[in-house]
């Protein structure tokens, strides 16, 4: 109970400030911070994926990690926000795909091992978030062509329903474990729980979006439907995905942040999620 009561008020504090950010992102400040924050998060995020790798015994480029994971984030703000830079995010990638080979060229003790983790350690975690930043940032000639503002809340609060479904589900019904070898708690009862909140706040969503005649957020029924069961299913894979890295680890939490555990652990859903989302808006 102790650890659900933390839980609830970080949880709540961390509403509120993004809730705010979300709502005043189109301010020119705050368009700012918010590409500094998830900069940040990328950074952070990376660091603590490090750290995972590192307590499988390797010795992971870590500071060349997160300086690509951060120009990543960034290039790919400024390759939306100005057209003649469009191919800036690509060549930040591909840059930092070269550079982690440069970097084990006087180690090459595990060098296969090292630079596919960097790789894919830079790639987990900065090319979703950046798709948070382009759903939010829907550019086109440097203006908005639509309010990105509700499909990040979309975003946000179906993935995260599904965490909240499953973990109430689970505790109240749960009997059969979902992948006890990963995450012991979690039931294929709190997993199928989280499935249904998910298609209910999706589509509940698309109701209220066409009842207030949100003119950019449209989204019809049956597509709330079949993106609230894709984004039911995502968010579990990406919540066990990072559990296995975890476990993989023999850590519990990737971090000791109180109420969260770590970034990884509070983005975890998310960086599955966010790319169905940014291509829906793009078809």
């Amino acid at each position: 109970m102790r650890d659900l009561n933390q839980r609830l008020a970080v949880s709540t504090v961390v509403i509120l400030i993004v809730g705010l950010l979300i709502f005043f992102s189109y301010k020119p400040v705050i368009n700012l911070l918010l590409v500094l924050t998830i900069a940040a998060l990328a950074a952070i995020g990376v660091w603590e994926y490090a750290q995972l790798v590192k307590a499988k015994g390797l010795s992971p480029a870590m500071r060349l990690m997160v300086g690509v994971a951060v120009c990543e984030v960034i290039a790919f703000y400024v390759s939306l926000a100005f057209p003649e830079w469009s191919k800036l995010a690509l060549l930040i990638i591909v840059l930092g795909f070269i550079s982690f080979f440069v970097a084990h060229f006087r180690t090459p003790a595990n060098a296969l091992l090292h630079v596919a983790v960097e790789l894919f350690g830079v790639c987990y975690l900065a090319i979703p978030l950046s798709f948070m930043l382009a759903i939010l940032y829907p550019f086109s000639h440097h203006f908005f062509v639509q309010d990105g503002r509700y499909w990040l809340f979309y975003l946000i609060a179906v993935t995260k329903i599904t965490d909240v479904g499953g973990y109430f589900i689970g505790k109240l019904f749960g009997k059969h474990p979902l992948a006890p070898q990963l995450s012991p708690k979690k039931t294929v009862e709190g997993a199928i729980g989280g499935f249904i909140f998910a298609v209910l706040l999706s589509v509940a969503l698309a109701v209220l979006g066409k009842s207030l005649n949100l003119s950019s957020f449209h989204l019809d029924i049956f597509d709330a439907f079949w993106i609230g069961m894709i984004i039911g299913i995502l968010a579990q894979i990406g919540d066990l995905a990072e559990s296995l890295l975890k476990r993989d680890a023999v850590v519990k939490d990737s971090n000791a942040l109180p109420g969260i555990g770590g970034v990884l652990d509070l983005l975890d859903s998310l960086l599955f999620t966010a790319p169905v989302v940014y291509f829906f808006i793009r078809s």
